[in-house]
């Protein structure tokens, strides 16, 4: 077990708001967007004075690295390895039937269960149990949970632990989104079972959190609709405007994607992006390169990009920042939202040209034109890139404006004093001695 632990017996760490924060995959190196959100997270409960715990999970073919190697060593007074999730692949079929039709007759009749669609791998290995010990250990007065984890507030909740749910995403609109629009690929009854799964675990167990942390007003909306009771606060995505600096303007004619290919909607849109957008820019620039990185592209699919003209699979990078340093432009073609992906608030924060879908931005204010060109159809979104590759003032203006933008809304400042307005970490730092969490509702 990979521990990592300062001294906490001072009277100023005694006295400080305890925090437990819980990730279901070790934050670095930072592949994915969901990895820069847990580091900002875990950023700003050390900005706020809290004692910071962090228990993290690991998953399959990713090894931690070790935490003095990161700036964890920095921002967390007390670090543990919770054990790895169990891998989904090695459920059997007669286990994953078995879920699908709980899912399906728990979330016909909304009651709660154990188990739920993203937190199979996390349920299997108890870990419920590890973060309660855990909790109990460190003394929390809090503990932040990834959404797909918000079951097992119950249980904490039950042990007078102030429980504050990460919601990265509305799964109840996720999974709906996928029910949409991955239809006749197969698989529909269990799609539609996880949508409901994840309808009722919302429906449940937001009302019962502390509070609710969700990435935009737009989520914010869609989680009161969901659960009137629930106590809802905008935590936009954020990264920290002094790490992260505009970069020097590439003059190549470089298009650039990046994402995690085991989530379908990234893959669909790389997929769209080379074969319906690129072959048009190309007819406009025969100079350009399309490059498309991130883990997890499945093999087929990889071989038939590398086949179409100017197409370059370039797989995991290890520095997401230096490949969008390397595009003139980067377009996001993603039509699901899932929260507000960081890939878009990394490239507003590099001053990057960027051509996205509606869906990708909704929720963000943005201005088309200012920030960004936001275009859907195929032939729009080539024109959008074609007019950005053949006229660099506009993308410069583009990024200057995007990245006033970052700093005003998505940086890690911006996001401090959100929360010190608006969360319980802040208020209860002040009145710690007469602090209860609020009485569990009835079920």
């Amino acid at each position: 077990m990979q521990t990592s632990e300062k001294d906490s017996g001072t009277a100023s760490t005694r006295s400080a708001t305890r925090v437990l924060t819980v990730l279901p995959d070790f934050p670095f190196p930072a592949t994915t967007g969901l990895h820069l959100r847990m580091i900002a997270n875990l950023e700003l409960v050390h900005r706020l004075g809290c004692f910071s715990a962090l228990l993290y999970f690991s998953t399959e073919g990713r090894e931690p690295a070790p935490v003095e190697s990161t700036p964890l060593a920095q921002i967390c007074d007390d670090v543990r390895h919770g054990g790895r999730r169990f891998p989904h692949s090695d459920f059997s079929t007669i286990s994953l039937v078995l879920h699908k039709v709980d899912f399906l007759a728990r979330g016909a009749l909304g009651l709660p269960g154990k188990s739920y669609p993203f937190s199979m791998s996390y349920d299997r290995i108890n870990a419920p149990e590890i973060i309660l010990a855990e909790a109990r250990r460190v003394h929390a007065d809090f503990v932040i949970l990834p959404s797909m984890l918000m079951h097992y507030t119950v249980g904490l909740r039950t042990q007078r632990f102030g429980v504050i749910i990460d919601a990265a995403d509305v799964l109840t609109n996720l999974t709906a989104s996928f029910l949409k629009t991955l239809k006749g690929r197969g698989g529909r009854l269990g799609l539609y079972a996880n949508y409901l799964a994840s309808r009722t675990q919302e429906r449940v167990f937001l009302r019962e959190c502390t509070e609710v942390w969700t990435t935009s007003a737009t989520e914010a909306k869609e989680f009161l609709r969901i659960s009137p009771a629930a106590h809802v606060i905008v935590v936009p995505n954020s990264l920290d405007e002094n790490a992260i600096q505009p970069a020097h303007p590439s003059r190549e004619p470089v298009v650039g994607f990046i994402g995690t290919y085991s989530y379908a909607p990234n893959l669909q849109a790389a997929l769209f992006l080379a074969e319906q957008v690129f072959p048009r820019v190309l007819g406009h620039c025969p100079n350009a390169v399309l490059r498309i990185a991130g883990a997890n592209m499945p093999t087929d699919e990889a071989t038939k990009l590398r086949a179409l003209k100017n197409v370059e699979v370039l797989g995991p990078v290890a520095d997401s920042g230096r490949f969008m340093n390397s595009c003139a432009v980067l377009a996001l073609p993603v039509f699901i939202r899932g929260g507000v992906p960081l890939k878009v608030i990394e490239a507003m924060a590099r001053g990057k040209a960027v051509v996205a879908s509606p869906e990708l931005v909704d929720g963000i204010v943005v201005a088309d034109g200012k920030d960004m060109l936001v275009r859907s159809a195929p032939d729009d979104f080539a024109a959008a890139i074609v007019s950005l590759l053949g006229d660099t003032s506009l993308r410069d203006k583009l990024g200057v404006h995007a990245r006033a933008t970052f700093v005003r809304d998505f940086s890690i400042s911006s996001a401090e004093a959100l929360l010190r307005r608006n969360s319980e970490l802040a208020r209860h730092g002040a009145s710690r001695d007469c602090y209860l969490p609020p009485k569990m509702s009835s079920q």
